[in-house]
């Protein structure tokens, strides 16, 4: 029993450490379309697409001001053993002033789970996830898998409407007690994706 509760205190420490360096970025994908039109004046519209985490609230813009890509960290909830999960999320928003149509699709690319200087604690954690129409839903074991190749798609985002991505982390039950100490990075791209804007099709 000794050594259980040794491992336990261990896989906390770690992943305490883990929790802070969750992050997700953004970046944007446009179509365009081309129709004409009459003499007149022209105005400029955003794309802007912003992220919020779900256990903290703070906000960003998936793109910053000067072009790059936005870091939201996230901090999932709950305290986290060998065999057991917490959980986070992201709530996307289609901010765009741009007139008519202007649905967005969101896509979660695959996580990257790095090791901080060294360690071998990667390799016991697991990110799967899921989208929801609430934050709530994050909050819940049901749905989750792994992120495929091809990416987690959210369903069509129209203007002034959210997706939310939750995501759960867990620490494999077999994690040693060598990982006491060690801390990753664990990263994922966001890609908001213009869907054709066009009435009558693109």
């Amino acid at each position: 029993m000794r050594t259980k509760r040794r491992l336990q205190a261990a896989a906390l420490t770690a992943f305490a450490v883990v929790l802070g360096l969750f992050t997700v970025q953004g970046s944007y994908a446009l179509w365009s379309a081309a129709a004409s039109a009459s003499p007149g004046s022209i105005t400029s519209a955003s794309f802007d697409t912003t992220m919020t985490a779900v256990n903290t609230g703070q906000t960003t813009t998936m793109t910053l001001s000067n072009g790059t890509a936005a870091t939201l960290t996230l901090s999932p909830a709950g305290t986290l053993g060998p065999g057991t999960s917490v959980y986070g999320g992201v709530v996307v928003t289609n901010n765009t002033n741009a007139g008519g149509q202007f649905n967005t699709a969101i896509t979660a690319g695959q996580p990257t789970i790095a090791n901080v200087s060294g360690g071998t604690l990667a390799s016991y954690v697991r990110v799967n996830a899921k989208t929801a129409s609430s934050s709530t839903e994050c909050s819940t074991a049901i749905g989750f898998a792994p992120i495929s190749s091809a990416g987690l798609v959210s369903p069509t985002v129209a203007k002034g409407a959210s997706t939310v991505f939750c995501f759960q982390i867990s620490l494999d039950s077999s994690a040693p007690a060598s990982v006491k100490g060690q801390a990753v990075n664990i990263s994922l791209l966001l890609t908001a994706r213009q869907l054709c804007g066009v009435p009558s099709g693109c």
